[in-house]
């Protein structure tokens, strides 16, 4: 049986392209194209003979793409690279249905940045022969340059032009060190949920907010916590609410009142009292040392 080469792609889906014929700037690089997918419902392409390199960067959800030799399930945090000439099909993972054919899953969703890539000059030197894959810090790093990318190209000349060079070059540093990383999986969840928290430091945070956003329960949420961090987790949140207010008053003009509440402490006397036993200095006395 031959291998096929079709597509289906869901009305629910979104996609952005770029290539060469849009932006001169990625011919400089080498880059074909490259492109952010939001799939939703169903996603599934299957190609018999591509004649470039591809990179498929998860950013969110669940994946799969397989060859005539082996399947992979492609994870959050995840990059894969396909070389030219390689059959390959990949899409969506479907929802998961229990014995009564009820659906568990809420959402059947895949987030992918993407990028295609010249099988000549340097990236024939520097790209592997087969097909890789990996953990990567750098999935949603490229999908926010790759939307910016987009947005920048709507801009008058010559703005537009020079931002669209700057993000090009950073797609091509995203591709060239993809960073795979050595940290534990449970590790790498649990620096994102304080990366959700660090985006809301003004909310009032609860053990059980943060455990969920992990997801496991409170009691293992504190022993990853003690684990990898040597405090709890209130005590973790504390701390990055330190290091931001200490970023402000050093940085910014803002009334301390005003860093108080956007750290997450509207009782003053409180917020003052703490970062003293975090900095030993009171916040006048830290932003009168470290002003820029």
């Amino acid at each position: 049986m031959s291998w096929p080469e079709y597509y289906e792609i869901s009305d629910q889906c979104r996609t952005t392209t770029i290539d060469q014929g849009q932006l001169m700037a990625l011919e400089k690089h080498q880059i074909v194209q490259c492109g952010v997918n939001y799939a939703r419902q169903s996603f599934t392409v299957y190609r018999r003979n591509p004649n470039m390199h591809m990179l498929l960067f998860t950013c969110c959800g669940e994946g799969w793409l397989e060859t005539p030799v082996r399947k992979w399930t492609l994870e959050s945090g995840s990059v894969i690279h396909v070389p030219p000439g390689s059959a390959n099909g990949f899409g969506i993972t479907p929802k998961e249905h229990d014995a009564d054919n009820e659906t568990l899953d809420t959402e059947n969703t895949w987030d992918i940045a993407w990028v295609m890539l010249s099988d000549n000059g340097e990236w024939a030197k520097t790209m592997p022969n087969e097909v890789t894959y990996s953990k990567t810090q750098c999935a949603d790093m490229l999908r926010k340059t790759i939307d910016c990318l987009h947005q920048s190209m709507s801009l008058p000349y010559p703005v537009g032009n020079q931002l669209g060079d700057n993000l090009v070059e950073q797609i091509r540093l995203l591709v060239t060190n993809r960073l795979p990383t050595s940290m534990p999986i449970s590790l790498q969840r649990l620096e994102k949920v304080f990366d959700r928290a660090k985006e809301q430091l003004h909310r009032q945070w609860s053990v059980a907010e943060l455990a969920a956003l992990h997801p496991c329960s409170e009691p293992h949420f504190h022993r990853l916590c003690q684990q990898y961090y040597c405090h709890s987790p209130i005590a973790h949140l504390t701390r990055l609410r330190m290091e931001y207010a200490a970023r402000l008053l050093s940085a910014t003009e803002w009334p301390i009142q005003h860093i108080c509440e956007s750290s997450g402490y509207p009782n003053p006397a409180n917020f003052s009292t703490r970062f003293k036993k975090w900095s030993s200095l009171t916040p006048r006395e830290f932003r009168q040392r470290f002003k820029y």
